[in-house]
């Protein structure tokens, strides 16, 4: 039954385009925060999501030049301590002019705050089945035995969090290829899970030190109900899934497990840009920056879903990812009743695993044309100076390979041999039994070069 759902088609974007939305928000206030208006709204649960009755409130503000159709959305989902009063939907808020979090915005961009469904209070010990995003109702995360049931269905919070945005969209005009999700831990995980598997909503995703990775494992098809690797999965499960940039603490015990996601983009020629440094379970750009300057040195916010992108895999430059790293002699907290936190503990990263690496971080494309007339993409390898980085010292050239997702073109979108070009290269690519077209091995340098396809 499970192997069933998993292979579930996704929605198209048309079909996403023309759904039902079962909530009607109502206007609960409006404030000023630093340059910004927020306007807070209320809605009661759709009983088509699922679950109990509820009735929540969400967050938008409104770019600093001002309300205007057409602009970009960036979506945030809140870490675990959103869950003690006065925090969630507010703390955001508070601070939605802060240029230094990860859900830092540029000031042409609206920005929606979510609730994980607010009935629940960490400092009272009580959470709720759709706790951690709708991972798990345990307050230490979700663990390889949610598994079987994360890999069920879409939850109820899911539900709520996509028709939220969905409205959103609709009521301010925003524009649909410029729609981004990003999130902090406990936000984070579930923007991995959420984000990833709705390529047909966003353009790209930024999660900051993801707090576990059993909701993004379940949920995206990693792995099956005893938590490990899938080796078949289905190409028409999702529409191409959004970029994800990832950035993981060394020394954060949350990260533990965080080989699971590497490993699995990879094989799925997702298109991924890992960072890691022991900057711990940190939400703040500089310090993060600080052990690991290529922290939100690549522009995200750039992406777009009508354009397409390039997936690297097998880089030569990767550096050796520090997962699986061993955690032993951990002390366990307890908090208001619970008992599953690690707070401290002994670890060791993989060996052979630099403290501050990265995968696929050097790389920048532009697109030149994407129509039934032809295709062409400039790659190339950034230098040092500038990615503004003492930390790294990127090669001149690097050899990968090239997966071109999201292409426009109808007639190379469903070609399933294509011809290619790269300066003095050519071949042929042929689509992998999931739909992949990768140029194997390319060798990219510093000097811009086109990719067509023919």
């Amino acid at each position: 039954m499970i192997a069933a759902l998993v292979l579930a088609v996704a929605l198209t974007q048309s079909d996403w385009e023309s759904k039902q939305i079962g909530i009607a928000p109502s206007l609960a206030r409006v404030e000023t925060v630093g340059r910004r208006s927020v306007t807070w709204f209320e809605h009661d649960a759709d009983p088509t999501w699922g679950g109990r009755a509820f009735r929540d409130s969400f967050a938008i503000a409104s770019p600093v030049t001002g309300d205007r159709a057409g602009a970009p959305l960036l979506v945030v989902l809140h870490w675990r301590g959103g869950g003690m009063p006065g925090k969630g939907v507010d703390c955001q808020a508070d601070a939605v002019d802060d240029k230094n979090r990860v859900f830092s915005a540029p000031d042409d961009f609206y920005v929606l705050m979510l609730d994980d469904i607010r009935d629940y209070n960490v400092l009272l010990g009580r959470t709720h089945d759709e706790y951690w995003w709708g991972a798990t109702p345990n307050y230490a995360g979700p663990t390889v035995a949610d598994v079987p049931r994360l890999l069920a269905c879409e939850t109820t919070c899911e539900k709520r969090v996509l028709d939220c945005v969905e409205w959103t969209i609709r009521r301010f005009g925003i524009e649909r290829s410029r729609v981004y999700l990003c999130g902090n831990s406990m936000g984070g995980q579930a923007a991995e899970a959420i984000g990833l598997s709705h390529g047909e909503i966003f353009a790209a995703v930024n999660a900051n030190v993801p707090a576990t990775v059993w909701f993004a494992a379940a949920r995206l098809g990693f792995v099956g109900p005893d938590g490990r690797d899938r080796e078949d999965w289905s190409v028409e499960r999702f529409a191409d899934p959004p970029l994800l940039v990832d950035w993981s603490g060394v020394d954060d015990v949350w990260s533990r497990d965080r080989e699971v996601v590497y490993r699995n983009v990879a094989k799925r020629k997702w298109a991924m840009i890992g960072l890691w440094g022991d900057y711990g379970h940190c939400g703040d750009v500089l310090d993060a920056r600080a052990r690991n300057d290529l922290v939100e040195k690549f522009d995200w916010l750039a992406v777009r879903k009508d354009e397409a992108y390039p997936a690297f895999t097998n880089a030569a430059s990767d550096d050796r990812i520090p997962w699986p790293f061993s955690v032993w002699e951990p002390k366990s907290a307890w908090f208001g009743g619970w008992k599953g936190d690690i707070t401290d503990a002994k670890m060791s990263v993989a060996e052979g695993a630099r403290q501050c690496g990265q995968v696929n971080a050097f790389f920048r494309w532009r697109n030149i044309r994407d129509d039934d007339r032809g295709f062409s993409m400039e790659l190339r390898v950034a230098s040092a100076e500038e990615l503004g980085t003492q930390h790294f010292s990127p090669p001149s050239q690097i050899k990968a390979d090239v997966t071109v997702r999201r292409i426009q073109s109808p007639r190379l979108r469903a070609a399933r041999r294509v011809k290619w070009r790269f300066g003095d290269s050519t071949g042929e690519a042929v689509r992998d039994e999931h739909g992949a077209l990768t140029i194997p091995r390319l060798k990219i340098s510093r000097a811009p070069l086109a990719l067509d396809l023919l």
